[in-house]
């Protein structure tokens, strides 16, 4: 059976700074694999890595199935590149997706829904519930932009202003209720 290259991604709740990403690729390889790189690459064309990486993408040993690495601040819109090399580094098989990354500002969205729930007269509150469909919107509109068009700009601009809620919250959620 032919090598069919492909991984998946994901977030862990209390933890959104980091990417959890496995190997799920099946078949044999044509070529003996040694090693594989992730490059999470973002709109604007910069790349994220962990606090004293030097290059522009991780390192990912081909014994471990599965890594995690600590590159997010906020969230984000990626192309999640990974390259499989043989032992001098030759890239031998290679596959990118698009993935959205939005823990923390669902993890927000889930605190202001609990906000609500202790306090059921916030949905009274027109700023709050203004701004809380806002966030919602934004957060799902981003994903949108990714599943339906695969466009990682749009996607970004969404995740941004819900970002801009989230980082800015004294400005837009009543603290007094």
């Amino acid at each position: 059976m032919a090598f069919a290259q492909d991984f998946t991604t994901s977030q862990t709740v209390g933890l959104p700074s980091y990417i959890s990403i496995t190997d799920t690729s099946t078949g044999t390889p044509s070529a003996t694999i040694a090693s594989r790189r992730v490059y999470f690459i973002t709109a604007n064309a910069t790349y994220l890595v962990q606090e004293g990486t030097i290059t522009d993408y991780e390192t990912w040993a081909y014994s471990a199935a599965s890594k995690s690495f600590n590159v997010l601040d906020k969230d984000y819109a990626l192309y999640v590149k990974v390259q499989w090399l043989d032992s001098s580094n030759v890239v031998l098989y290679e596959k990118t997706s698009l993935i959205g990354y939005t823990l923390y500002n669902e993890s927000f969205d889930y605190q202001m829904t609990q906000r609500l729930t202790g306090n059921p007269l916030l949905i009274n509150d027109d700023s709050f519930f203004e701004y809380k469909s806002e966030l919602r919107v934004s957060i799902d509109s981003g994903d949108q932009a990714i599943s339906l068009a695969s466009n990682i700009y749009n996607a970004q601009q969404a995740y941004d202003r819900a970002t801009k809620l989230r980082v800015n919250s004294q400005y837009y959620f009543n603290t007094n209720n």
